[in-house]
């Protein structure tokens, strides 16, 4: 473990008298001035001693243990090996009784031979080669280990003592104090006790090898299929040994370390300087180019760096100047956090940490945060927000806000749709009576992701219509949001509800005009979507609006009936919702006359068979409706002479294509029976921490032939 390096410090003194040197009294102004440095300078290194005095404890206590153990095992086995060494009193009593045999043998029979295996006593005992090699192993492996143990215990001592007389409490001066703390420390650092600690693990792995060593010469004399199946394990573990050493070399963010790795390091770093100062060498006396000199000199200057700083300041470099510190960083952060105040502080984040420099390749950095528990800790938050009655709906609604920001910033379009679907179900009441949540989703309804655009502003349709008090915030809303100018919107409310039917033709035709031929899953999108806003911004007086807004919407009704009877029912699912959830407005305006459906009324059902003909929904025919043609969402009745004029339409914007996963399941054909249009969509209304992923909105059958 390295240190970092005490430097010796007159602290309170004149500069040429050292340590422990007499000085002449300093003014009274002059100490008080000091104490500050001198504070601020024990407090530190009080910190860093403390820190480093349980960095030696640790290392001494996990010392400690293993030698014990691994002590206790080799004396184990050294008893055993170290009867070899010395001649065995049983192998001579052996070779005397098969003597007295021999000669006692019948004189008749063939005579008893005795085995060679059995030493005579009369030669010099010399033990097996294998023998003196195993017990010398296994024996200065338990010294080395004990002596480990030996040093963590004087290291124990040694760490006790540092602490108790660098950061000493009976000198009243705190000048004295911070005198003593730097002679102690200047000797931690000229004596390198650091390196003291670094070799206690050293001889520990050393101590370890020599046991292995002895251990495979043993068994390789003992049995050799027991000394295969050893052997194999031992190479293992010599092999991850050895990539664990080179690690650090190989990858900087390495947390594998072995005390071999600082030598290993400094060796590379040695060879790399040598390559390096050759190559400038022959750049600077050759025919190269200076950006050629200047990126070899760069490398030599790095590896230089590495030689005199060592590994550990070497991947403290590579880690400043990487770019790594993106989603996984804040997706690690997120698992971590589980009060209500502690993920709205992240929330609130996270739209500033991306637009940062910190955060370089967003799409890449932020690819870990898009995931499914990512949109079950958003839904989590807003749904305890929801849920507490301690909560006030300032701090909702600012939790709501802070929630999609956040989404929108870190493009977690799922994330998004979830929360903005959540304010039409009913999870999360009271959202669309906030005119500042509208402002809020300014920059997704203008975002470059086409669905939480949309979704965004059909939030805020939702928002225009349910806010009763219309005041100058509600005002600049329903501009931005249909595009009108202060004049024409105040007209439209002289009007009845007229500004709720722009709103309502305003936000079926953005879903229109963003849908593009033959994508059938943008068509499935939109169709869910639109099942859930049109029902949420359609209750009111039909009536009480202007003619000219009728007009466009029998005319909207009309060319939504003729496209889908052009292309097939089959190919435009989204048709026949928006007809669907519309039917109640086109019942309002034709009561009583010719082009009042027959087929359906305002009792029939969302899910009744009907619904799903195409042919149950009639055309407007009446003549005053269709007789012209001019869209007049932007009519402005002067209110001088009473003439209509109109404002000019402006086209609605192109939103971006985005892919998002939504599945509409059809009939194969129009007539066949019992199929259920089912579009898998978000479902924030689980509570706890880990929702559950999504809910199916059955939209109802197709009805049979």
């Amino acid at each position: 473990m390295s240190r970092p390096s005490h430097q010796v410090v007159n602290l309170g003194g004149p500069p040429e008298m050292g340590v422990g040197t007499d000085h002449p009294p300093q003014s009274a102004p002059q100490n008080q001035a000091s104490q500050a440095l001198l504070s601020m300078y024990m407090e530190i290194a009080g910190e860093e001693d403390k820190k480093m005095a349980d960095s030696w404890k640790g290392d001494a206590d996990g010392i400690l243990i293993f030698t014990g153990l691994f002590s206790a095992a080799v004396a184990a086995l050294v008893a055993i090996s170290i009867q070899d060494l010395r001649p065995s009193s049983q192998d001579t009593s052996t070779f005397y009784l098969a003597k007295i045999y021999q000669l006692q043998a019948d004189a008749n029979r063939s005579p008893v031979s005795i085995p060679s295996t059995l030493p005579d006593p009369s030669t010099p005992f010399s033990p097996p080669n294998y023998a003196v090699w195993v017990n010398s192993l296994w024996l200065l492996s338990l010294v080395i280990s004990l002596t480990c143990a030996l040093l963590a215990t004087l290291l124990q001592q040694w760490a006790r003592r540092y602490i108790k007389a660098a950061q000493a409490r009976d000198s009243d001066s705190l000048q004295h104090r911070a005198r003593i703390r730097a002679f102690f420390a200047e000797g931690v650092d000229k004596l390198h006790f650091p390196w003291v600690v670094e070799a206690l693990p050293t001889l520990l792995h050393l101590s370890l090898s020599l046991f292995f060593a002895g251990l495979v010469i043993f068994l390789f004399n003992i049995n050799h299929t027991v000394f295969k199946v050893v052997i194999s394990w031992v190479g293992i573990c010599a092999t991850i040994y050895i990539c664990i050493t080179f690690m650090p070399i190989l990858r900087h963010d390495s947390p594998y370390y072995s005390p071999l790795s600082s030598s290993v390091w400094f060796l590379y770093s040695c060879m790399l300087c040598v390559i390096f100062r050759i190559l400038l060498w022959v750049v600077q006396i050759g025919f190269f180019s200076s950006e050629t000199q200047d990126s070899v000199e760069d490398s030599w200057d790095t590896c230089r760096g590495w030689l005199l700083q060592g590994a550990a300041k070497a991947a403290e470099e590579t880690a400043r100047n990487a770019s790594r510190l993106g989603g996984r960083g804040l997706a690690w952060t997120l698992e971590c956090l589980h009060e209500d105040h502690e993920l709205e502080r992240f929330f609130a984040g996270i739209p500033g940490f991306c637009s940062s420099e910190v955060v370089g390749d967003l799409p890449r950095n932020l690819a870990k945060l898009d995931s499914e528990r990512t949109v079950n800790r958003f839904v989590w938050l807003l749904n305890h927000t929801w849920s507490s009655d301690l909560v006030s709906k300032t701090v909702r609604h600012k939790r709501f806000i802070i929630c999609v920001k956040a989404a929108d910033a870190a493009h977690l379009s799922h994330a998004v749709s979830t929360i903005l679907y959540g304010t039409f179900s009913g999870t999360w009441d009271g959202v669309l009576q906030s005119v500042e949540i509208g402002h809020s989703l300014r920059s997704t309804r203008n975002g470059t992701d086409r669905d939480d655009g949309l979704c965004a502003q059909g939030v805020v349709a939702g928002i225009i219509t349910s806010v009763q008090e219309r005041d100058d915030r509600w005002i600049a809303l329903a501009m931005d949001q249909l595009g009108v100018s202060e004049d024409v919107l105040r007209d439209y409310l002289t009007h009845g509800d007229s500004v709720l039917l722009v709103n309502l033709l305003h936000i079926t035709r953005q879903f229109f005009h963003s849908y593009h031929e033959g994508d059938r899953r943008v068509a499935d999108f939109m169709a869910a979507a639109l099942s859930f806003i049109i029902p949420a911004i359609s209750k009111f007086d039909y009536q009480n609006t202007l003619p000219g807004l009728q007009h466009d919407f029998c005319a909207l009704w009309n060319e939504i009936i003729l496209e889908a009877r052009d292309r097939g029912i089959l190919k435009h699912i989204l048709h026949l919702i928006t007809l669907r959830s519309l039917r109640h407005a086109y019942i309002a305006l034709h009561q009583g006359t010719d082009a009042a459906p027959s087929k359906f009324s305002t009792s029939t059902g969302d899910d009744e068979s009907v619904l799903y003909d195409i042919s149950s929904y009639p055309l407007c025919t009446i003549s005053e409706h269709c007789s012209d043609s001019t869209s007049h969402i932007h009519e402005v009745v002067d209110r001088t002479t009473g003439e209509t004029s109109h404002a000019p339409i402006a086209s609605p914007p192109t939103v971006p294509h985005h892919d998002t996963v939504l599945a509409t399941t059809t009939p194969a054909r129009p007539d066949a029976p019992d199929v259920v249009l089912a579009f898998p969509m978000p479902s924030p209304v689980h509570a706890g921490p880990h929702p559950a992923d999504h809910s199916e909105l059955l939209l109802g059958e197709v009805p049979d032939a």
